[in-house]
């Protein structure tokens, strides 16, 4: 059996794509994942997953798209973190295991904004 280890590209069939750094076959390190919809990740890998900081793009090649800048845990956003949506809202705060939970602050494009503590998502 060969397991890859250093920088690597993958294509796989159903058209996603990572290009970055292996250690025992799996995703460690820096690495970029594409998917075929457009959506774009790029950070840090640990045993194959999203883990440490990273960027994701709803579609890579547009400007104008929902984006996430912050830290990931389990392939989870779970950190601190930055998303904003396609509107113009953002969101600035914690995240757990997916979900705006604990501080944060979201700001809308009327001019609203909420700075406080949230649970699971509200």
């Amino acid at each position: 059996m060969c397991l890859k280890n250093g920088q690597g590209t993958d294509n796989f069939a159903n058209g996603e794509s990572f290009h970055g750094e292996y250690l025992n076959g799996k995703f460690q390190g820096k690495g970029e994942y594409c998917w075929p919809s457009g959506q774009y990740y790029n950070g840090d890998y640990v045993n194959g997953k999203k883990e440490g900081k990273g960027k994701w793009k709803s579609n890579k090649d547009s400007a104008s798209c929902n984006t996430y800048d912050g830290d990931y845990v389990n392939d989870l956003k779970h950190g601190k973190g930055v998303f904003v949506w396609t509107s113009g809202n953002i969101y600035k705060g914690d995240y757990f295991e997916d979900e705006r939970h604990g501080n944060g602050q979201m700001l809308w494009t009327d001019g609203s904004m909420y700075e406080g503590e949230w649970v699971q998502g509200i």
